[in-house]
């Protein structure tokens, strides 16, 4: 090809690509906010969350997604919607980190990258596939530490709203508690449930065990005298049968070890009616009890939640997300009220929300 018409060839390809942006055909883009283009894949990105969201909406009638009724609008309209709020907030939470001349301290912009080239390789042929690239994946990613970032910048130690360290024991003390308990089985040596005269006898030892904690005696040695004497059951019930008992000897089979853990006002561990009696507002820490229940008694004690000094510390950054995690949510949507937005009609055509439904 000769020099001439190579650059024919170059005038013409460069007006075809200007005449294509001008009638608004340039799908590279998906929104133009406050002056920042996004990506189409942050367009894409943002429409397959919304759709992951509206699958919640459907009924057990419901059999396509795109075609349901969300919050009085039809589903595609309400899944744009989402998209379009979804960058906004994208483009509000970079122009806040850079506003409040925020940057990484811990270096949580390398952490991002490392994680994402660790899940990409069992999440990016679906992303690829969808047409978020992985750069795309990972603009989000840090998007995502920023807003982190901006959160402890408000509600973190010294800021402007700082959650105090009364404020996370109050509310850790209504929601959690620290037990160390004993389990005690009613069950014989061979797995059979006991009956009331049986019962009544491990209800009377558990009794004695609990005066014996309540006067200074450990609960973890205690404990382990309770082992030994339902292991000697087991062992008794093997001697004495002439076939195998070990599944059933398995079953109740304990091993003692320090039980101390912290249940979940909400929790099943060990047990609910554990959680329920703990949290009945008539227990206090140090305080001993029992919880009988058909097939076992728990003796529980009530430990200093705080014992543990690390806890409040482990903790601490859960209970202000839980305290003020809407707050925040709320304060970032404010952001976004006064943006001048731009969408990319065209690109939106382009990216059907049908191929975000496709298993």
């Amino acid at each position: 090809m000769s020099l001439l018409k190579k650059a024919s060839a170059i005038a013409l390809t460069s007006a075809m690509a200007l005449s294509l942006a001008s009638c608004g055909k340039d799908t590279t883009w998906g929104a133009n906010i406050d002056g920042t283009q996004l990506r189409a894949g942050l367009l894409i990105y943002f429409q397959s969350d919304a759709v992951s969201q509206a699958y919640n909406y459907m009924i057990e009638t419901d059999t396509d997604v795109l075609a349901i009724t969300i919050e009085d609008k039809p589903a595609k309209e309400w899944i744009n919607d989402k998209a379009v709020e979804g960058m906004q907030e994208y483009v509000a939470v970079e122009n806040k980190f850079n506003e409040l001349g925020l940057t990484f301290e811990n270096n949580e912009d390398k952490a991002a990258s490392n994680t994402v080239d660790q899940w990409w390789e069992y999440i990016g042929e679906y992303f690829e596939g969808i047409g978020v690239s992985k750069q795309s994946y990972l603009d989000v990613v840090l998007n995502g530490e920023k807003r982190s970032a901006i959160f402890n910048y408000y509600y973190g130690e010294g800021g402007e709203f700082a959650v105090s360290d009364d404020e996370i024991k109050t509310y850790l003390s209504e929601n959690n508690a620290r037990i160390n308990y004993i389990k005690m089985e009613l069950r014989d040596g061979e797995g059979n449930l006991l009956k009331s005269d049986g019962k009544a006898e491990i209800k009377k030892m558990a009794e004695d065990y609990i005066e014996r904690i309540k006067n200074g005696e450990d609960m973890n040695q205690v404990g382990s005298e309770y082992n030994e004497y339902y292991q000697g059951l087991i062992d008794a019930a093997k001697e004495a049968s002439s076939e195998t008992t070990e599944a059933a000897a398995d079953e109740g089979t304990q091993v003692f070890t320090d039980n101390t853990t912290v249940i979940s006002k909400t929790g099943n561990l060990p047990s609910a009616k554990v959680s329920e009696k703990v949290f009945d507002g008539t227990v206090n820490a140090g305080d001993v009890f029992l919880v009988e229940e058909d097939e076992v008694y728990y003796i529980v004690q009530k430990q200093d939640l705080f014992a543990d000094e690390s806890y409040l510390n482990n903790q601490r950054e859960a209970v202000i997300n839980t305290l003020k995690g809407e707050e925040f949510n709320s304060t970032v949507k404010s952001w976004i009220g006064n943006q001048t937005v731009e969408l990319n009609d065209a690109a939106f055509e382009r990216y059907k929300l049908e191929k975000l439904t496709k298993e």
